[in-house]
Formats: C-alpha cells, sequence, structure tokens
C-alpha cells in the first residue's frame, strides 16, 4: 500500500471507531487493496467493516463522516459495505449489508440503508475475497467472523457477474478474466494478473484480454464473456 492509502485507511478506522466505540468488530480491506493489486488513480479502495448492532442514527454518521467531502479519497473513490456482526455470521451468497456506501471523485455517489434490489453479486464475491486473505486494519481474522461458502456454492454468483460484465466494456473482461482464473483454480487473483494467466490459457483470446489490459474496449468482448460464463456454469 502507498503512504496515501495508508493515512487515508487509518482515517477511516479511526473514524468508525469514534462512532461506534467498542462496537466495531474489525475494518478489513476487500478488492484490490487486500489482493496488494492497488493501482493509485486507476483503483477503487475496497473496505468492509464489521460492527455490533449499529443503529440507523450511527450509520448516517458513517456515511457523513466517510463522504468524499469530509475525508477526501486518494483514489478514484469509496467502496464501502459495513455489516452487523450477527447477520454477516450467517450469510452464504445474500448481500445482507447494513449499509453500503460509494464515495469519490470518480465514482457515482450511492447510499443504501440495507439492500434494497439490483446485483447482489459483488457482495459475496469481494467477502470471499476478504476471507481468502485474512488481512485486517483492525479486528479479528475475518473468517472468524463469517460463515465459508463452498466453491460450488459460490459459482452461480460468478457466473451472475459475468453476465453482468459484458456491459462494461474494459472492466467487463478482466472480470471475466478473474472469474475463470477462480473457475479453474478455486483462488481469487487480482484481475490483471488474471487476464495474463487468461491469454496464457487461451491464445486466441489473447487479442481481446490485451485490448482491455491496453485500456481499449476489446471486440469480441461479448463473444469472450460468453465463453467464460458457459465454462464457470459448467466446470470440469
Amino acid at each position: 500500500m502507498t503512504t496515501g492509502l495508508d493515512g487515508y485507511l487509518g482515517a477511516v478506522v479511526g473514524r468508525l471507531q469514534r462512532i461506534f466505540r467498542g462496537r466495531l468488530v474489525g475494518v478489513y480491506p476487500a478488492g484490490s487493496v487486500a489482493l496488494d493489486a492497488y493501482i493509485p488513480g486507476r483503483s477503487d479502495v475496497d473496505v468492509v467493516a464489521v460492527v455490533t448492532q449499529p443503529s440507523p442514527d450511527e450509520l448516517s454518521r458513517v456515511v457523513a463522516d466517510l463522504d468524499h467531502g469530509a475525508l477526501p479519497c486518494p483514489a478514484r473513490g469509496l467502496e464501502f459495505v459495513l455489516y452487523d456482526r450477527a447477520v454477516l455470521a450467517g450469510l452464504t451468497t445474500e448481500a445482507g449489508f447494513a449499509l453500503n456506501l460509494n464515495t469519490g471523485a470518480g465514482l457515482p455517489y450511492k447510499v443504501e440503508f440495507g439492500y434494497s434490489g439490483g446485483p447482489a453479486f459483488w457482495y459475496p464475491i469481494d467477502r470471499d475475497i476478504v476471507r481468502q486473505q485474512r488481512r485486517a486494519l483492525i479486528g479479528p481474522p475475518f473468517p472468524d467472523l463469517t460463515t465459508r461458502v463452498r466453491y460450488r456454492a459460490l459459482l452461480p454468483v460468478v457466473a451472475d457477474s459475468v453476465l453482468a460484465a459484458a456491459d462494461h466494456g474494459v472492466n467487463g473482461v478482466l472480470n471475466g478474466c478473474r472469474a475463470l482464473r477462480f473457475c479453474v483454480e478455486r483462488t481469487w487473483y487480482p484481475k490483471r494478473a488474471a487476464a495474463t494467466w487468461a491469454m496464457s490459457r487461451s491464445p486466441s483470446d489473447a487479442p481481446v484480454i490485451q485490448a482491455a489490459l491496453d485500456g481499449s474496449v476489446p471486440d469480441g468482448a461479448a463473444d469472450f464473456l460468453a465463453k467464460v460464463h458457459a465454462i464457470v456454469t459448467t466446470p470440469g
């Protein structure tokens, strides 16, 4: 992690501690930060927090205190998800969050106090990444707080993420590569590392994947993602 990111994450933790005090169970990096693939200026900062019985007023304070205007995010944006500890313990592939906040200079603003519809696949995927990486900013290991989701139970969620990626150009292709590598190796890798792996696995798809790595919306992306979806839905 970079110095600016370290300071920002420390400030996020400090603000959560002031709001929840002893009921803040843990704070965990997710996404590219958890996978040691954070790229300044390109990546988002993904953070998961766990709290015992957060109140509506406290959740509103979190939104105010972590807003980009109050705490500028050094990245494209902050994607912050907070769970009630008791609810988190029973989650498998549900969304299940108490708060979902997106804020930042390069990220569309979004606040949800509990899941109210829309794509839910990102939440179990992100939790599985956090569980795999076992990294904590504060608190106990994340696996101590969660139910392990078996590989076969997670695959339909991963397949849904591939279908959704078809309309997201560059990032969609890279997400597809990450999903493909998870399907084959049962381990989460950074998107760009998964893309390099996918090119070596299937040279015929290399032009599409390389274009995505270069930042261009690739021709053939839909066909590539359809192929990935077929593999994920019928694993060997």
